[in-house]
């Protein structure tokens, strides 16, 4: 067994802030510069200014499925409020609330009529401030989604425009006039379909890149710009932390390109190279982040796709564009389609190759928001794990792989509990829009029905946002009346209530992820700590160590369902297994399948 520290000379050393920077003092009897600069000169220190946001641990939420406070079927904020104690017990100290904002729900909230109110579906603005006020009682910031590349088709600022083009609204869009009745070019919407859509039979076409509900914005209109910075201090202004950016690598759009090559059979071709982090945004999102984010020191979490390296530092470095964006390089990977498919050992190596090269590339520089799940992507155990591999050890192996690499950690509702998707009978069992349109495009493809929906099954985002599972009552404990959108019916032996009650649930196992996570003995290496990957050239083991001031923690992970031996000894004391007991083989560790384990190694000397 391996549970015994390994004893070393003890060796007492002064990490404190000074100037907003970490200084090493060496020996607490004292120090000199050239230690310091010793210090300063290895390879395990990340020199970062320390700011108020480095140690959050975010939870995100999906309004309309988390709690239903008035039973009418649709969750809400005051139903988020009655679950503040539940996430405060989980360990979190930051909570992500998509887009409550007035809308017509053509895209589930992320079509905005009116930016400055909440809609009476999700509650009042005075329920929001109640949630901000209850949350930062219990030590939990709020951000909000914030939706500023377009708006919805019935903002009062898109009716406007549609009915003068050409006037001070119609320059708040993206207008066009159409070629002898056809669209400006053949971009295809990233939701299926022509991306232009006719402004009734007036000639002009408006550009809407999600749904047609959903017109773009025209970033390169001043009046608009000051009219969406006011309305972003507004929020502040109330107590809001902060927010997530939604779609912001899509403000900035070259639409003298014309027509792009046709990749189908609708004629229709794909235009990302000419919206998305296109030349120029940058000016924008520094003169953004200077007239709001910047004012009032927020925190700033960007979805921004395909950033080169090179340009890591602008947008995410000490004083880069926003605190942190998504690191999304796992985000398409899923066994149960695509090119992963029936290949789910191979695919867990290709994403450790990637989230370890982004990691060596960042560290030092700033910080990537980690995460498996959010409210666009299929549950992690359906796209990491076959279902007969679906257990407990599988399932919290999971959290092990992202929660201790360098950045913030995000969960999603309900991963916690390992909720996961299940297959419907037929489309009208859905309801988002951009699903019906993949399912067209795929039908145009030549795919039958059958075929069409079995790939829907296995990949569609409305997988994760079925409602919260709280209880094995009727409706999982969310809503006391039918929900807009069905429980996933494994719900009975699959919620919030049962693994409460159970100490060997997945549910109190991530309540181990987390507090480790915030263990003051160890957060700051977490937080600033280097990241060195180990057993690289192992086909199952996902290993790597972060270390900071003689402090080294190591995290083994055995990716697949049979036992795995690491390369190298391995001595220390364990901090995390998902077993509670480790077997070793001369020095080096046995791993049973889907092991994880976090190890405090000897103390390293100068």
């Amino acid at each position: 067994m391996v549970g015994a520290c390994i004893r070393q000379k003890k060796r007492k050393v002064c990490v404190f802030l000074q100037k907003e920077r970490l200084v090493f003092l060496g020996r607490k009897k004292g120090c000199d510069t050239a230690r310091q600069e010793r210090f300063w000169k290895r390879e395990d220190i990340c020199d970062m200014r320390k700011k108020w946001w480095h140690d959050l641990v975010g939870y995100q939420i999906y309004p309309k499925s988390f709690q239903d406070s008035n039973e009418d079927g649709i969750g809400d904020i005051p139903g988020i409020i009655r679950r503040l104690d539940y996430l405060q017990e989980l360990g979190i100290n930051m909570l992500w609330v998509c887009p409550v904002y007035r809308s017509p729900m053509m895209d589930h909230g992320y079509d905005i009529s009116d930016y400055t109110q909440v809609d009476p579906m999700f509650g009042t603005n005075r329920d929001l401030e109640e949630l901000i006020r209850k949350a930062k009682e219990r030590g939990i910031t709020v951000i909000m989604d914030l939706v500023i590349n377009h708006t919805s088709s019935e903002h009062p600022w898109f009716l406007e425009a549609c009915r003068d083009p050409e006037g001070k609204y119609g320059q708040y869009y993206i207008i066009r006039k159409g070629k002898e009745g056809q669209p400006p070019n053949n971009w295809r919407s990233l939701f299926g379909g022509s991306a232009w859509e006719p402004i009734g039979e007036s000639g002009y076409f408006y550009l809407h890149l999600f749904t047609k509900g959903q017109p773009d914005l025209n970033w390169d209109n001043e009046a608009l710009r000051r009219e969406l910075y006011q309305m972003i201090n507004g929020w502040l202004e109330m107590g809001i932390g902060g927010f997530r950016i939604d779609a912001i690598a899509h403000i900035k759009k070259d639409l003298s390109g014309g027509n792009v090559p046709a990749d189908g059979p609708d004629g229709l071709g794909n235009g990302m190279r000419f919206f998305r982090n296109m030349e120029g945004i940058e000016a924008y999102l520094q003169e953004l982040k200077e007239n709001t984010f910047q004012r009032y020191d927020c925190f700033t979490l960007a979805e921004v796709d395909d950033i080169p390296d090179s340009r890591l530092d602008a947008y995410i470095g000490e004083d880069g564009y926003y605190c942190t964006v998504f690191d999304f390089c796992h985000c398409h990977h899923n066994l149960r389609d695509g090119e992963w498919e029936g290949r789910g050992e191979e695919m867990l190596l290709d994403i450790r190759d990637r989230v370890f090269a982004r990691q060596k590339a960042m560290c030092g520089r700033g910080f990537f928001c980690n995460y498996q799940e959010n409210h666009d992507m299929t549950r992690i155990p359906d796209r990491f794990l076959k279902k007969e591999d679906q257990n407990f050890y599988s399932m919290s192996m999971l959290p092990v792989l992202y929660f201790y690499l360098a950045g913030i950690p995000m969960v999603y509702q309900g991963q916690e509990i390992g909720m996961t998707g299940f297959d419907r009978n037929s489309m009208e069992e859905y309801a988002d829009p951009a699903t019906f349109g993949i399912y067209r495009d795929y039908l145009m493809q030549g795919m039958t029905e059958e075929a069409a929906l079995h790939k829907i099954n296995a990949s569609i985002r409305e997988h994760s946002r079925t409602p919260m599972q709280w209880s094995g009552e009727k409706y999982a404990g969310f809503s006391q009346s039918e929900p807009w959108f069905a429980c996933n019916p494994g719900y009975p032996s699959c919620n919030v209530e049962r693994q409460q009650a159970d100490e060997n649930s997945l549910l109190c196992f991530f309540k181990k992820v987390i507090a480790l996570r915030r263990n003051s003995d160890y957060q700051e290496t977490w937080i600033y700590g280097s990241f060195t990957a180990l057993e690289e050239d192992s086909a199952q083991l996902w290993s790597f160590e972060r270390s900071l001031a003689g402090q080294r923690l190591q995290i083994f992970v055995n990716l697949t369902g049979r036992e795995a031996l690491t390369k190298s000894e391995v001595h220390g004391t364990v901090l995390l297994d998902n077993y509670g007991e480790l077997a070793e083989a001369d020095g080096r560790l046995a791993l049973k399948a889907w092991q994880a384990v976090v190890v405090k190694a000897g103390e390293q000397q100068e």
